[in-house]
C-alpha cells in the first residue's frame, strides 16, 4: 500500500484569516453615487451622503433654493427614489434655467404621489422633485 501523503505546515505558516480583525462588509451601507443604497441613504453623483433637511417644501421655496445654487434631482414615479428607480440629476445650468422660468408645478397629471423635499450634505443642498412635477423643460 502506498503511504499517504500529508502536507505538513511549516512552523512559520499561519492561518491569515485569524490575523485579520476586520468587520464583515455591509453591502447595504455601500455608497451608491447619485442614488440610494439599501439602507436608504441618499448620495450625490459624487458620493456625498445627504440627509433630508425638510420633508416637504413649497414650489416657491424650491425655486429660491435653486436660485441660490441648490442642485436638482428628480424621480417621476413618486416612489421617493429609494424603491429601485434611479433619480435624475440636472446639471446646475439646467437647474438655473428651470428656476428662471418660474416655480415648479405639481401637476398630478399621472396620479403619482407628488412632492418636493430638500436634502443637505457636505456643502450641498439638493431640491428633490418627486412624482408629477413640471418645471420648465423638466417633466416628471
Amino acid at each position: 500500500m502506498p503511504k499517504s501523503r500529508k502536507r505538513k505546515l511549516n512552523r512559520d505558516s499561519t492561518d491569515v484569516t485569524g490575523l485579520l480583525d476586520v468587520a464583515p462588509i455591509d453591502r447595504r451601507a455601500a455608497v451608491r453615487p447619485g442614488t440610494f443604497n439599501l439602507n436608504g441613504d441618499f448620495f450625490t453623483p459624487e458620493g456625498v451622503l445627504l440627509r433630508r433637511a425638510k420633508a416637504e417644501v413649497t414650489p416657491s421655496k424650491a425655486t429660491s433654493l435653486v436660485l441660490l445654487g441648490a442642485r436638482v434631482a428628480s424621480e417621476g414615479c413618486g416612489c421617493g427614489g429609494g424603491s429601485g428607480c434611479t433619480p435624475s440629476w440636472l446639471d446646475r445650468s439646467d437647474a438655473a434655467k428651470a428656476a428662471a422660468t418660474g416655480k415648479p408645478q405639481l401637476t398630478g397629471k399621472y396620479g403619482s404621489p407628488t412632492w418636493i423635499d430638500v436634502w443637505n450634505g457636505g456643502d450641498e443642498t439638493v431640491v428633490f422633485l418627486h412624482g408629477d412635477v413640471r418645471w420648465g423643460t423638466l417633466t416628471g
